[in-house]
């Protein structure tokens, strides 16, 4: 029987707080003590998503009109003419505000079980054993940087009134133009080097550690292998947008 598990039970605020102190600890709880355990970060997480988009709307709007302005401006007269004429209210801050809360979510849940899927398998290739489930009550958990993060950003955005352009390290790569950076690998990969970031993957040693019990040098293995394939997507995205970019 786990030290977790022999212990009472703590309230979900508590663990919220022992995630910083006390990690492994707080970490060891949850996947000892999974179910429900997932409802507060999910909701936290989801609350950040929502609060992100209502305040970055407004820019995101501007740069949907610039954009779409940009596209018109390549289209021969005629099928400009047959443009219906509501397309302008893809562009209006309700709708992409609405639209960047749903994907956000979506997005948000996919994540999570897409990430609880690496750690899981990746436990098992190095001899760990724990349930799926246990691991996908605690992913949410690991995130909440990511939490962290979006409200510090969103902050920033509603203080200053602009959108924060260079993430991390990305500044370094940076040509200035946002769509050209949207496709630029390195941009991409440089924009995940955060110090949330960096927490995150200290969190997913750390889980690793506790939950299916991997020594150090194995729970490191999978951490550097889950890095990898963390920035592997996201310049995979970063290459779907260059393609599927309009020449300039």
């Amino acid at each position: 029987m786990s030290e977790a598990s022999s212990t009472p039970p703590q309230s979900s605020w508590a663990l919220l707080a022992g995630i910083v102190d006390r990690p492994s600890a707080t970490l060891a709880e949850i996947t000892a003590r999974p179910r429900w355990r997932w409802v507060l970060p999910v909701t936290l997480a989801i609350l950040a998503t929502i609060a992100s988009a209502v305040v970055t709307s407004p820019f995101l709007a501007v740069e949907a009109k610039l954009q779409m302005a940009a596209v018109l401006n390549r289209m021969p007269a005629e099928q400009l003419a047959q443009m219906p004429k509501q397309m302008a209210m893809f562009e209006t801050p309700l709708f992409v505000g609405a639209s960047a809360a749903l994907t956000g979510i979506l997005a948000l849940l996919i994540g999570y079980l897409l990430q609880a899927a690496v750690l899981y398998f990746g436990s098992l290739i190095a001899g760990g054993e724990i349930d799926f489930g246990r691991l996908v009550a605690a992913t949410p958990w690991i995130g909440l940087p990511f939490v962290l993060e979006s409200v510090v950003q969103t902050v920033y955005v509603a203080v200053k009134g602009r959108l924060v352009v260079n993430q991390g390290l990305s500044y370094l790569v940076s040509t200035g133009s946002r769509t050209a950076d949207a496709g630029s690998l390195p941009y991409a990969a440089l924009g995940m080097l955060t110090l949330f970031w960096l927490w995150h993957l200290l969190l997913t040693f750390k889980l690793l550690r506790v939950g299916p019990r991997l020594g150090g040098g194995a729970a490191f293995f999978v951490t550097l292998l889950y890095a990898a394939l963390s920035v592997g997507v996201r310049a995979g995205f970063a290459a779907l947008s260059r393609m599927a970019s309009p020449p300039m």
